[in-house]
């Protein structure tokens, strides 16, 4: 049986694979060649002109104007402390002080613009514009004219000076003012400390040292017309005295700013150097301000020796030595007034110089020890002027009011101050300048 079936499924195949074979093939569709299109050719567009068109006239934009801006009024800023006047020069009364730093609106100037006027307590008051820093433009400040105060009364009859005389050759002659200018300054707080300036340059004042409250020159006691202050070219170094009413010292500093002490007392008066810087000499009191003398100490503050006691009734006022003799001129109230007194190099003496029965004081050598220039009250009890007389008492001659007068180590000027100003003048009393806000001065070389 399984047999039959077998065969019956090999004939059942062959059958279909007969059949399969016997069909024809089929034959492939031929493909269509692609027709190629027509190409367009394009149409050229027109160029159009273009046409001008008007541009419209736009009108340029208003200004609008800025407003004008209100100038700031010049200021003034003291410097240093100065004088407050009441008109623009060291003639006109002083009415007050202006400390270091002070701003002031500057309301006027004087013609030649040295001096502006500001408002001082609710008044009109002038002050120097040398010694001020400006911020602001002040050339549309008004100009202020100011009447000059009134000349000075002239000297009563009968007084045996002669005023100087100046001459155009010897003024000609005369070079400009040289060195430094130490003087002294009173402070807010009532001390004293010095400063010095240029007579070529006033614009740079330095600071110096400090004196304290009551040098014996300034001291209200021993109040000299004189200057607590000398300097010596030789030594190099500046004298002056420091303290209070009760006791002073004297020292020295170098232009390095070495400070050494050289003596010490109750009170001491005008330190003056000799000629080749090697000691000093000074007037000084004992501790109990009861005996008074002239002393001489070496430059470095040894070998202090008595050179003169002021007699029985007498007092001292200050002094200075000839550069050249080592000559000593003191002034002395021995006789009544205060005179000048001369001691000789090995303190002889002494020789009176001058009996004008008045207040003479201030004695100061010029540099080659010929003249003197001192101060006195001979054309009245408040007119101090400055006088220069021969160091023998000789040829007395008037040059103008002031005090504390300082030859310059050239001799050619004198340097000296007036209601709280210092100026220099030539030794013919021309050419008057001022200098600083101060008193008292001394002058050094280069």
């Amino acid at each position: 049986m399984f047999f039959v079936r077998k065969i019956f499924w090999i004939g059942l195949c062959g059958a279909l694979f007969f059949v399969t074979a016997c069909q024809p093939s089929p034959t492939a569709t031929p493909t269509a060649a692609p027709i190629p299109l027509e190409t367009e050719t394009p149409i050229p567009t027109a160029t159009l002109e273009p046409t001008e068109t008007a541009t419209p006239t736009v009108p340029p934009p208003t200004e609008t104007p800025l407003p004008t801006a209100t100038p700031l009024p010049p200021i003034a800023t003291t410097r240093i402390i100065v004088n407050v006047r009441t008109g623009p020069g060291a003639g006109f009364q002083l009415i007050g002080k202006l400390q270091r730093g002070v701003a002031k609106e500057i309301l006027g100037k004087s013609e030649d613009s040295k001096w502006w006027q500001i408002d001082y307590e609710g008044n009109l008051g002038w002050i120097p514009a040398d010694f001020t820093d400006v911020r602001g433009g002040t050339s549309g400040v008004q100009v202020v004219a100011v009447a000059r105060p009134p000349t000075p009364t002239a000297l009563p009859t009968g007084v045996i000076v002669t005023r100087l005389q100046p001459t155009a050759t010897a003024t000609a002659n005369i070079p400009s003012a040289k060195g430094r200018i130490y003087f002294v300054v009173k402070q807010a707080d009532a001390s004293y400390t010095t400063a010095w300036v240029r007579p070529t340059n006033k614009q740079e004042i330095f600071s110096d040292v400090t004196l304290g409250t009551a040098p014996g020159d300034l001291s209200d006691a021993l109040g000299t017309n004189a200057s607590p202050l000398d300097w010596s070219d030789k030594a190099g170094k500046l004298a002056y005295v420091v303290g209070s009413e009760t006791q002073n010292k004297l020292q020295t500093i170098d232009q390095n700013q070495n400070v050494q002490d050289i003596a010490s007392h109750g009170a001491i008066v005008t330190p003056r150097w000799f000629g080749d810087g090697s000691a000093l000499a000074y007037i000084g009191f004992d501790n109990n301000l009861q005996n008074q003398k002239i002393y001489i100490v070496n430059a470095d503050g040894t070998q202090r020796r008595e050179c003169f006691g002021a007699r029985s009734g007498e007092t001292l006022r200050g002094l200075d030595v000839s550069p050249v003799t080592s000559e000593i001129v003191f002034v002395s109230n021995y006789t009544g007034g205060s005179e000048l007194w001369k001691l000789d190099a090995n303190c002889g003496g002494p020789i009176r110089l001058t009996a004008f029965n008045v207040d003479t004081t201030a004695p100061a050598f010029a540099p080659d020890g010929q003249q003197l220039a001192f101060v006195s009250n001979q054309a009245g009890a408040s007119q101090f002027e400055i006088y220069l007389m021969n160091s023998d008492g000789s040829n007395v001659r008037r040059l103008l009011a002031g005090f504390s007068p300082v030859f310059a180590p050239d001799g050619n000027w004198l340097a000296f101050s007036q209601n709280g100003e210092v100026y220099i003048m030539d030794i013919t009393g021309n050419r008057i300048q001022t200098v600083a806000p101060g008193y008292r001065p001394a002058w050094a070389g280069e």
